[in-house]
């Protein structure tokens, strides 16, 4: 009976060690968290300043890098004053911008 509930604890921690394991590559450190909420401040800010708001969806990465994708009803000129915009932000390490699942504005 004890070696039942050894083998059980041990095969316990090893499940749990792999799920901890597994889990920590999405871990972000404290300035990631502080980067990545900087940034999500800032393409916000823009999104609603300009009334963008409804009409892009994006994604801030850990470092600050913005993927943002537009509906295809925005003019050329609305988001490319939104990814310049963008682009001049201190706190935005780079941004990629798409419309329609094509690439409007490269990355940088």
């Amino acid at each position: 009976m004890k070696h039942a509930h050894n083998s059980f604890a041990l095969s316990l921690l090893l499940v749990v060690s792999l799920l901890c394991g597994c889990a920590s590559e999405h871990v972000l450190t404290q300035q990631e968290m502080r980067i990545q909420d900087a940034a999500t401040t800032a393409v916000t800010h823009v999104l609603f300043e300009k009334g963008m708001d409804s009409v892009a969806s994006y994604n801030v990465r850990r470092d600050g890098y913005v993927v943002i994708k537009f509906d295809q009803s925005v003019p050329f000129e609305k988001y490319n004053d939104v990814v310049h915009t963008l682009r001049g932000s201190r706190v935005i390490s780079g941004v990629y911008a798409e419309q329609g699942g094509v690439q409007v504005c490269g990355p940088r």
